[in-house]
């Protein structure tokens, strides 16, 4: 269980249900049902006092004082509020206003916040715990590091763990996990939606989308554009699609969820640093954390509005509340923009204590505390009311209202911890990427790093203020590591945050075609000759070579372990086509076969073998386009040669990150050639290759290079 503290009052006095009366006119105190799931509370850590905002109007309808740690939240259920912070839970009742304890959270960490019925969750991703704060609260272990999760309609959560590629599930109520039972790709980055009410999984490393149905994952469907490892689908879907946002390529996708999809649209962002998407199921919401402006788009990816945040220290906060509304908070808790579900944008200030009207203060009293005891009285209920006081005479001076002092501003303290920390798995290496921490008043003076592998070592590095990527190397390959990312200003080394797990690998992929195949014979031999078969090795992409697979059209197949073969009494008239492929093993056994390489025996030298289908490339010239950018960016200079004249090519561009960077078309001229020098790549150090689809004839791999 969660450790309790025992309860504790609220700084100023609050009889039940009084305040609400103050703000509403209510003549007795408002049923819990007022402050339902249809609103938002947030918490300014100036004032220490939790507002509730009315979702519908925008209005600010009940306010209370509840101690919290800066950069603390608000999660509500149907009749308690809780203020989360690092360290600390403060819960209070939403129907008298009255704090009731305190809880210690079960890990120190940033949670994802989470309101539906059943709840609401607080769920620690790195430490894999599930917080539901029901009466008593109840922690469920998930057995590792988790995803950002889903809950679907009948109150299923859903969560995926990267580490092991396990989907797991806790039912509504649950005390305890009820099983993983759907299987995705172990190491592969992803993340779950919703889609059509059913849970589903994107896969980021192949850019395609699961649906998962009877406790099955479906078959791929392609996103239908290129993502980055750390791409963030929203966790619900917008008039039909799925959003995706990929802070890499700064970009916003909205993929279309049916099968076969239409045609995504890849919406270019302003250069920002993001967090979401969010979606009310009308528009997508999006924050900018650098300039601090809110942005909407509409399913066809128009923006729709872009409201900023006055207040620009520190970092805004999204949470999606269950009435479908966005809320999006600064960094205090003084503003709240609300984005209604049709894309209506709303300011709500809550930088200041509403004062309650002078007919519910009390004047002081010399035999009831001292002047500045200032209590809101309840009247009585409406069945009781008694008779009112005469009126105090015109010629005596009545007492003015006594105001409540102004609270001292709150100190500086440690900063926040970072939002949205992400990895990426390399070839001993990881990129861990992270969002601007708050600062609690304090500027931010570096990042502090972290790393432990499941093997135990830990390791960690400290950055500038400014970082918000680094890569980290000397990693062991088929290892996992956790990241975490803590920020330091003057008053010290904030909580972290941190990714879910990665392992990097030896990039592996089958190998590249056998280079320079020939068949050589002596034309003089008639009417049969010895034909030898030669070729280079080829790049291996990480495997071990097993032996090399040679296909002759009608002579049959061999295994060969080096680089040439003889076929004896080979007929001098015989047209014969060589397959040339090798064949590799990986380091967990897996056989890979690699791309062919072919060439032809003729009986005249004379006549070119048409069947000898050639692709080469080469890094060229510096370009820059919407989705590569300088200076990273070159063309590939692509060559097709020995195809069908006049014939048009599909060429697919891939690279060790995504196997479908760009697919685009050429048409070969009379003699079956064509060079293409319209694909373009900007990641330095990833290997790159280009695949005609049409036959599959891969061309050579290539190393990218700032020139």
């Amino acid at each position: 269980m969660l450790k309790r503290s025992r309860p504790f009052a609220l700084v100023a006095l609050l009889v039940a249900g009084a305040l609400v009366a103050a703000l509403t006119g209510a003549a007795t105190p408002l049923p819990a049902g007022q402050f339902a799931l249809t609103g938002h509370w947030v918490f300014n850590s100036v004032l220490q006092v939790v507002f509730h905002i009315d979702g519908a109007t925008t209005n600010i309808d009940a306010h209370a004082d509840v101690d919290g740690e800066p950069g603390s939240q608000v999660v509500q259920s149907d009749t308690h509020g809780y203020v989360v912070g690092p360290s600390v839970i403060t819960k209070f009742d939403k129907a008298t206003l009255a704090t009731q304890e305190s809880i210690s959270p079960p890990a120190n960490e940033l949670p994802v916040f989470i309101e539906v019925v059943g709840g609401p969750y607080l769920v620690y991703r790195n430490a894999g715990k599930v917080v539901r704060l029901s009466d008593p609260p109840t922690i469920v272990t998930v057995g590792g590091a988790v995803g950002t999760p889903i809950v679907t309609t009948d109150g299923m959560m859903w969560l995926h763990r990267q580490d092991v590629g396990q989907l797991c599930t806790i039912a509504k109520d649950a005390d305890r996990i009820g099983g993983c039972p759907v299987g995705v790709p172990a190491g592969h980055p992803g993340a779950l939606t919703i889609v059509d009410g059913k849970p589903a999984f994107v896969d980021t490393f192949s850019g395609t989308l699961h649906r998962i149905d009877n406790g099955k994952l479906g078959e791929g469907v392609p996103i239908g554009v290129p993502l980055s490892p750390n791409a963030r689908p929203a966790t619900n879907g917008v008039g039909g699609k799925l959003a995706i946002l990929d802070p890499q390529k700064q970009t916003l996708v909205l993929a279309d969820t049916k099968n076969p999809p239409e045609k995504a649209l890849a919406v270019a962002l302003p250069v920002g640093d993001y967090d979401g998407p969010m979606s009310t199921g009308d528009v997508v919401v999006l924050v900018d954390r650098q300039s601090g402006n809110v942005l909407t788009y509409t399913p066809d990816g128009v923006r729709k509005e872009s409201k900023p945040i006055k207040q620009k220290g520190g970092t805004p906060r999204l949470s999606r509340g269950e009435d479908n509304r966005v809320y999006v908070e600064d960094a205090d808790g003084t503003q709240v923009v609300v984005v209604a579900k049709d894309g209506n944008v709303q300011d709500v200030s809550t930088a200041e204590r509403p004062a309650p009207p002078t007919s519910q203060v009390n004047a002081p009293n010399p035999n009831q505390g001292t002047s500045t005891d200032v209590r809101v009285a309840a009247p009585p209920p409406a069945t009781s009311r008694q008779p009112q006081p005469p009126r105090q005479p015109t010629s005596e001076r009545p007492r003015p209202p006594v105001t409540p002092s102004t609270p001292p501003p709150v100190p500086p303290g440690r900063p926040g911890a970072p939002p949205t920390v992400t990895a990426s798995a390399g070839n001993g290496s990881a990129t861990v990427n992270w969002g601007t921490a708050p600062n609690n008043r304090a500027d931010i003076t570096g990042y502090q790093v972290s790393w432990r592998a499941s093997t135990g070592q830990t390791g960690s590095m400290t950055v500038g203020a400014g970082a918000r990527r680094t890569s980290v190397n000397g990693l062991t390959n088929g290892v996992s590591y956790t990241f975490t990312v803590a920020a330091t200003n003057r008053m010290g080394t904030g909580p972290g945050a941190s990714a879910a797990p990665v392992i990097p690998r030896s990039p592996v992929s089958p190998a590249a075609a056998p280079t320079n195949p020939r068949a050589t014979f002596d034309v003089d031999d008639r009417p049969t000759r010895d034909v030898t078969v030669s070729w280079g090795q080829p790049a291996l992409n990480g495997g071990t070579l097993v032996h090399y697979q040679v296909v002759a059209t009608g002579l049959g197949t061999r295994q060969v372990t080096g680089t040439s073969v003889t076929y004896s009494q080979v007929q001098a008239s015989n047209v014969i086509t060589f397959t040339i492929r090798a064949i590799t093993r990986t380091s967990d056994g897996q056989t890979l076969t690699g791309s062919p390489a072919t060439t032809q025996h003729r009986d005249s030298q004379q006549n070119p073998p048409s069947g000898a289908r050639t692709v080469t490339i080469s890094q060229g010239d510096a370009s820059s386009t919407d989705n590569c950018h300088r200076p990273n960016c070159y063309w590939v200079n692509t060559t097709l040669s020995g195809f069908a004249p006049r014939t048009t090519y599909s060429l697919r561009l891939s690279s060790e990150d995504s196997t479908n960077v760009v697919t685009e078309q050429a048409t070969t001229d009379s003699t079956g050639r064509v060079q293409y020098n319209k694909l373009n790549y900007d990641v330095i150090g990833n290997r790159v290759w280009v695949t005609v689809l049409q036959g599959n004839v891969k061309s050579n791999e290539i190393v990218w290079r700032r020139k």
